[in-house]
């Protein structure tokens, strides 16, 4: 199949209907409003946040998680927020609201999926603490990026399937074979998407230009170039979501020096990032 497909007709209609049939639950757009105001409170997000009990059990069971090893259990929500963070609260909520609001779909294995995405996150959650950014934004940048193809495989699983087929007859890239079939991409649908729920602008764009190459990039030290670095490193370690294959390619030389080598060996290299990423995804915060 190489001609255009008809049944989505533009990205705009494609991501309307997404969104009006898989609309962010308003507790995730509260929480986003919060954390974007200059003047709020621990207790107003933990507010918020303690309104939706489902929600509630599951920044709870992070919180309480090894992935963040507290010595003492963690037994309200205000108590996350202030030992937490609000940007790793708005994390793990934002985490949560979208693999509710996105259920599963009929093409990505989701436990490969959701594997990588955590891993480019923490990758990338590492790079913004070398380059002394919020780490927090970088991991939702990177847990989030790939929305899109998440939002692609629930709503149009049969387009997808058809751009799969035509990436692998062609010997083409996934986002090459979309944009012949389609006119756009995933990440471009996830971008979008990210503006029709609401998300900062930073994160919006970052889950748009994950697949743009580093040079491309406006800000080369922006949040989205956070993500495609982390994107990079993590295929070029053998790693992918199950759709595309791994880059097998020498990884950026910045991985093997400092800041970013103590920094990585820290955690126990790759394996030990790997580790975490499971952790992270048998919480509540990721239900595959």
């Amino acid at each position: 199949m190489s001609e255009r497909d008809d049944s989505v007709s533009s990205l705009d209609v494609l991501v309307g209907e997404i969104a009006d049939l898989r609309p962010l639950p308003p507790v995730a757009a509260r929480v986003l409003a919060i954390s974007e105001s200059e003047h709020f409170s621990a207790h107003e997000l933990a507010q918020a946040i303690s309104s939706d009990p489902a929600l509630t059990a599951k920044v709870l069971q992070l919180a309480n998680s090894a992935y963040y090893g507290f010595p003492r259990r963690i037994s309200t929500v205000r108590d996350a927020v202030v030992l937490l963070g609000f940007r790793a609260i708005r994390s793990a909520t934002l985490a949560a609201c979208v693999v509710e609001t996105i259920p599963r779909g009929g093409t990505l294995d989701h436990t490969a999926f959701w594997r990588f995405s955590v891993t480019v996150a923490l990758l990338a959650e590492t790079l913004a603490r070398a380059s002394h950014r919020h780490a927090d934004e970088a991991f939702s940048a990177g847990m989030l990026h790939n929305i899109g193809r998440l939002a692609l495989d629930q709503a149009r699983p049969d387009v997808l399937r058809s751009c799969i087929t035509l990436a692998r007859q062609e010997g083409i890239s996934l986002a090459d074979a979309q944009r012949r079939l389609l006119g756009f991409t995933d990440a471009e649908v996830g971008g979008a998407l990210a503006l029709q729920w609401n998300f900062p602008p930073d994160l919006a764009i970052a889950v748009a230009q994950h697949q743009s190459p580093l040079e491309s990039l406006d800000d080369p030290n922006g949040l989205a170039a956070l993500v495609v670095r982390a994107r990079t490193f993590a295929r070029s370690q053998g790693l992918c979501d199950g759709l595309e294959s791994p880059a097998l390619t020498a990884p950026a030389s910045e991985w093997a020096s400092a800041p970013l080598a103590p920094l990585l060996e820290q955690g126990g290299g790759m394996d030990g990032l790997v580790q975490r990423a499971a952790v992270f995804l048998n919480t509540a915060a990721v239900s595959l």
